[in-house]
């Protein structure tokens, strides 16, 4: 589906600048490196894409993340570019490539790390989502997606880095989920524009940077 061989540019852009608010927020919860891992991410994507021959896009994210992004995170997001990429091979629909693909992608990350809400986890992100999108709800995906991110802030991790921090995490959201939320933000663009998706990406980084501020 060309829809989202066309937003690989876009997802390149939206994780570009959103790097330093993602690192700010990592360096407290995690290893300091998931912002730099989806943006280098991206970036290795778009020197592959350059380069001539190359794959189609969204086959070029898909093998990037699940093989060359370090930290646990990058395979994870590869697992849900996968599932977006089966169901858009299998129909006309975006909205229902969606639908399925973001579902079909929290189940194997699920599978492979038995996160459930609560958890303080990109799942907290992406479970709300999936749930507001059943009935083909774009927007309200977005919205939903924003808040479980946002809602981590209060959260106890109980996995991953941030589980060792104890309280320390708390009133920061997870880095994951965070990344869960941009990402669904503009895979929302063909259906909503990227008015709805500019203000929600505005309404989640402007609450990270209160939580993580930058101290330089």
């Amino acid at each position: 589906m060309k829809t989202l061989d066309n937003l690989v540019a876009r997802l390149h852009e939206v994780f570009t600048a959103a790097e330093p608010a993602l690192t700010r927020l990592d360096e407290i919860t995690g290893d300091g490196d998931f912002g730099v891992n989806l943006r280098e991410g991206f970036a290795e994507v778009a020197a592959r894409l350059a380069a001539p021959d190359s794959p189609a896009p969204w086959d070029t994210v898909r093998a990037v993340f699940l093989d060359e992004v370090g930290g646990t995170s990058g395979p994870l997001f590869g697992l849900l570019f996968q599932a977006l990429g089966i169901s858009a091979a299998q129909s006309d629909s975006y909205i229902d490539a969606l639908r399925i693909g973001v579902g079909d992608g929290l189940a194997a990350i699920q599978r492979v790390g038995e996160a459930q809400v609560g958890d303080r986890t990109l799942v907290d992100a992406l479970v709300p989502a999936v749930e507001a999108l059943s009935g083909g709800d774009v927007v309200a995906m977005v919205s939903a997606a924003v808040d479980g991110a946002l809602s981590t802030a209060t959260l106890r991790a109980r996995r991953g880095r941030a589980s060792y921090l104890g309280e320390r995490a708390v009133g920061h959201p997870d880095p994951g989920a965070v990344g869960v939320a941009l990402l669904l933000c503009v895979l929302a663009e063909p259906v909503c524009g990227t008015e709805v998706s500019n203000r929600e990406r505005e309404r989640l980084l402007e609450s990270v940077s209160r939580a993580a501020p930058d101290n330089d």
